[in-house]
């Protein structure tokens, strides 16, 4: 049975999401046994009403979507501010049309790499447009944002999110993989938040940092870096 959702929005990489559900007429408590039903084929099983950011200690039961990133800062983008962006989105929710939206202000060089069990994919301004997405439906990208920050102390800051997975005013839980990539012969990785706990873990090399986080809610990651002098 195809989960009667008109138009889903995911939120990623300083997107925002908004939902609408095509059948309005559905009570909480309904909705709630619509998402928790695997016979109806749809994949959510719990949900946080507020959007409070929630880590999850173990992987939730059911298939989770999946956001797997790479951020590469270049020598270059130290002054510029622009930094590459590879994603891809695994284990997308099965509906009739998803709109994957980027919320920049300044964004270039948005394009498909990839995509696997989706009928129609597009660019549309700063957003990604599908039709008829299967179960387990797998959406990559590539593009250049400018998310490098200069900071009053001389440092760099590098802001990315809120990561969040909402349907109407409930979200849902989210696997979101991360891994940043920087010059280390001219740039100190000075801190990361929110800090490593359980479900949120920061693995740090000369060069790289490597995220990999399970959570409900909504999510910004910040790094911060110091120039090597």
């Amino acid at each position: 049975m195809r989960a009667s959702l008109s138009i889903l929005l995911y939120s990623l990489l300083l997107g925002i999401v908004i939902a609408e559900d095509a059948s309005p007429q559905l009570t909480p408590q309904q909705l709630e046994e619509w998402f928790q039903d695997d016979e109806r084929e749809h994949p959510f099983d719990r949900q946080s009403d507020d959007g409070v950011l929630v880590f999850l200690a173990s992987p939730p039961a059911k298939r989770t979507p999946h956001s797997r990133n790479i951020l590469t800062i270049q020598s270059h983008s130290l002054q510029s501010g622009w930094v590459e962006i590879e994603q891809c989105h695994e284990q997308l929710d099965p509906v009739e049309m998803v709109e994957v939206v980027y919320r920049y202000k300044q964004m270039r060089g948005l394009h498909i790499t990839k995509t696997a069990l989706i009928g129609k994919a597009w660019v549309e301004g700063q957003s990604i447009q599908l039709e008829d997405v299967k179960q387990g439906a797998e959406l990559c990208m590539q593009a250049e944002a400018k998310i490098l920050y200069k900071q009053v102390d001389g440092g760099l800051q590098l802001k990315n999110g809120p990561f969040q997975r909402r349907f109407l005013d409930s979200y849902f839980p989210m696997h979101v993989t991360l891994t940043v990539r920087y010059p280390g012969d001219r740039l100190f990785l000075q801190d990361v938040s929110p800090i490593a706990t359980d479900g949120f873990v920061v693995k740090k090399e000369p060069g790289t940092v490597h995220i990999d986080t399970w959570f409900e809610g909504k999510l910004v990651i910040t790094l911060g870096f110091k120039p090597i002098t």
